[in-house]
């Protein structure tokens, strides 16, 4: 604790300084940003009695956003690792020490998105039909349900009440391409429409790199009476990729030069990931009173999946040798979601309460085909779909064993996963000063999962699992003139049900069903001064999570060979301290700057797998410490220059904590260009890595050893010629 005490001392020092020596412009920061993820009410980023971010997706262009992941950029607490396939294929995404991606919640327009995995899957996100994101940092299940342990990412669509033309033109290093035409329309005073098409062709940097994205998106608002409005919108998102593999480490954790170097692509044949997703909603929205509002929300979603990929083999890795292992991977999957959901709001004297019952129904067909040698027998070498691949000159080396299969159907299944919750929140004024938000919601879940019998690969069956939990949240705020101080305890769950593949029962074995919780403490303070001049933000926290789900060799199967290789166990134990910090100055007029720290300190407490007690141990893929600078300054009425700096701390690699590395810096560079003359047009220059330093993200497996990275992207030159008419 005495650390975070020295960090709200630096903080409250920095804003003295700063207060001392910056003008009496006034000025807008992001404190002022209508947000609503929080609370689901409008308020102020700076009233909201939570760690919040928010962005434009204009601004995060400007900034070098290409993919997902970059979103996070600069968020306190938020540290990502691309996986292998490079860019949003495979991320793993760590709010506040979370170690994976199912730590977080994504959601579009308020509406969650769990994907078949029962997690975020960022590549079936529509990124351009959005406008601006929220994310929360601290569990958001209060409000939102399942996933939302450590934080949530709302994703808000474009407006449709504008009369606008707009129109963008990219083209930057490695063959990249990206053209965009949008129009908006008001019609009359009650009503708009907006239609976009957005269109990417990135050649990539590495081999099978490249990457295509479709997307169509249309919107409509329409105030239907004097007390009811209606906003429906529709997006078609078409995307393409050619996902390349992660390079091989050595006994020392290094990285090895392999044939081609770090460009190139050392597997087997030539993976793709080709997705299609269909995203529609429909909101309804009647005020009965001046006090009392009801919304009906129905959402329908359509994914689609088709996709080979060389997963990294470690237990084939032969560094003596020359030899890297792959397993070869073909899967086909189909989503169908259904969402509806009900709230009412209620806002009279001291209290602004909001009710909601809602539920989803999503089914998921889908199958999985291997390719490699494969049979757990001495004469194919006690191997799962092993490609052997020779780093040194790219070449397979076992495609002619008798034991080397191609595209071998090993399961094919049917899910049918339904979901209800209802909530309630209140936020009380107390008094001019204090506030208190007091809530909760209970969440029920089942799972029917039907595997075809398959014959040789298993008698397949039917297994059902069923879950439930209640999530409160209550925080206390004080709000002097220059902000709020606040206090909250809130919890976050997830159901575990993990992903589909963990309900096969001839590969896992699966005695019971137990969801995963997470309680969070936390304090902060954030607020302004000087007449908006400065902003700031703190927070500490701890959490502690009961019961991830974790998958492990089934110890049945060393005596039965009929019983499944894995299991999936509950039960461990896992703590975080951490704190956060961010200033926000603007000195003067046309010039703004960002500083921000984050410390987060994770371990696990009770935690064993393969039978090794690793109670103790910090979790893999967690940088305990990030900085975070950035500016920007206009000269004169044509150009804004702009730099970011944003540094990670080294991070274990190994469960045994064994390694550890990672840590990178990156430098940012951009430029906008927009007389006066050009009329609507503007030209945004951005330089990402620009220092082109060579980075890594680091992996290890189940051997305890650093096995292979994913290399970060070189320097990288894009310039976007836009227009508003």
């Amino acid at each position: 604790m005495k650390k975070y005490i020295f960090l709200l001392g630096l903080s409250c020092a920095s804003m003295a300084q700063a207060q001392s020596a910056a003008s009496d412009d006034s000025a807008t920061d992001r404190g002022g940003d209508i947000v609503v993820t929080a609370t689901r009410s409008e308020e102020r980023v700076i009233d909201v009695p939570a760690a919040i971010s928010v962005a434009s997706f204009d601004e995060l262009r400007q900034q070098g956003f290409l993919t997902g992941t970059d979103e996070y950029r600069g968020v306190p607490g938020v540290f990502f690792r691309r996986g292998e396939g490079d860019n949003d294929e495979f991320p793993f995404v760590s709010f506040r020490g979370s170690t994976g991606t199912d730590g977080s919640l994504s959601l579009i327009d308020g509406i969650p998105i769990v994907g078949p995995y029962e997690e975020t899957q960022l590549y079936d996100l529509p990124y351009d039909a959005f406008e601006r994101v929220e994310i929360l940092r601290g569990p958001g299940s209060s409000l939102y349900g399942r996933g939302a342990l450590y934080g949530s990412t709302n994703y808000l669509t474009r407006s449709a009440r504008q009369d606008s033309v707009r129109a963008a033109l990219s083209a930057g290093s490695d063959d990249f391409y990206r053209g965009e035409l949008s129009v908006s329309r008001r019609l009359g005073d009650s009503a708009g429409i907006l239609l976009s098409g957005v269109y990417e062709d990135n050649g990539g940097w590495r081999e099978q790199d490249g990457r295509r994205v479709w997307n169509l998106f249309g919107k409509v608002d329409a105030d239907i009476g004097p007390r009811t409005n209606l906003t429906a919108f529709l997006t078609y998102n078409d995307r393409l990729t050619h996902p390349t593999n992660a390079i091989p480490l050595d006994r020392q954790g290094n990285v090895i030069d392999v044939a081609g170097g770090r460009t190139a692509f050392i597997g087997f044949g030539e993976p793709f990931n080709d997705t299609e997703s269909l995203f529609g909603v429909g909101r309804l929205t009647h005020e009965f009173s001046d006090s009392l509002t009801g919304t009906v929300t129905v959402h329908g979603r359509r994914n689609a999946r088709e996709t080979f990929l060389n997963f990294f083999d470690s237990f084939a890795l032969d560094v003596d040798n020359g030899i890297v292992g792959f397993n070869g991977f073909r899967g086909s999957t189909r989503q169908n979601a259904w969402f509806g959901e009900g709230t009412l709001r209620w806002e009279s004297g001291a209290h602004n309460l909001i009710i909601g019952i809602g539920g989803e129904r999503s089914t998921v067909r889908s199958s999985e085909r291997w390719t490699g040698q494969n049979g757990f027998t001495f004469e194919c070498g006690f191997t799962f779909y092993s490609i052997l691949v020779d780093f040194r000159s790219g070449q397979v080396i076992n495609a002619n064993d008798p034991c080397f299969v191609r595209d071998e159907l090993l399961s094919r299944s049917n899910f049918l996963n339904t979901f209800w919750g209802a909530f309630i929140q209140d936020e009380i004024a107390l008094s001019d000063r204090w506030q208190l938000t007091v809530g909760g919601r209970y969440d029920s879940f089942r799972r029917r999962a039907d595997f075809d019998d398959l014959g040789g690969g298993g008698a397949g069956g039917r297994l059902v699992g069923e879950a439930d939990a209640f999530s409160p949240r209550i925080a206390l705020s004080y709000r002097p003139d220059w902000g709020q101080i606040y206090a909250s305890f809130s919890r976050g769950f997830n159901s575990n049900f993990g992903p589909t593949f963990e309900w096969d029962p001839f590969q896992y074995a699966r005695p019971e069903n137990r969801p995963t919780t997470l309680d969070s403490y936390e304090v902060g303070a954030k607020g302004e001064a000087l007449n908006g001049t400065l902003a700031f933000e703190f927070a500490a926290y701890h959490t502690r999570q009961r019961n991830r789900r974790i998958s492990d060799f089934n110890p049945a199967a060393e005596t039965d060979p009929t019983a499944p290789s894995n299991l999936v166990t509950y039960g461990n134990l896992y703590d975080v301290w951490g704190a956060e910090a961010t200033l926000n100055i603007r000195p003067r007029d046309g010039t703004d700057i960002r500083v921000s720290y984050s410390h987060v300190a994770p371990e696990w407490q009770d935690y064993e797998l393969g039978g090794i007690d690793l109670s103790g141990r910090t979790p893999t893929g967690v940088s305990r410490n990030m900085v975070y600078v950035s500016g920007s300054q206009r000269l004169g009425d044509a150009i804004t220059l702009r730099a970011a700096y944003e540094w990670y701390d080294d991070y274990f690699i190994t469960q045994s904590n064994n390694f550890e590395g990672g840590g990178y810096d990156l430098l940012t560079l951009g430029a906008t260009i927009a007389p006066p003359a050009w009329r609507g047009l503007a030209m945004d220059l951005v330089i990402t890595n620009a220092l082109d330093r060579e980075y890594y993200f680091f992996f290890g497996g189940r051997t305890f050893q650093a096995t292979h990275a994913t290399p970060g992207p070189p320097r990288q030159f894009r310039a976007t010629l836009r227009g508003s008419f």
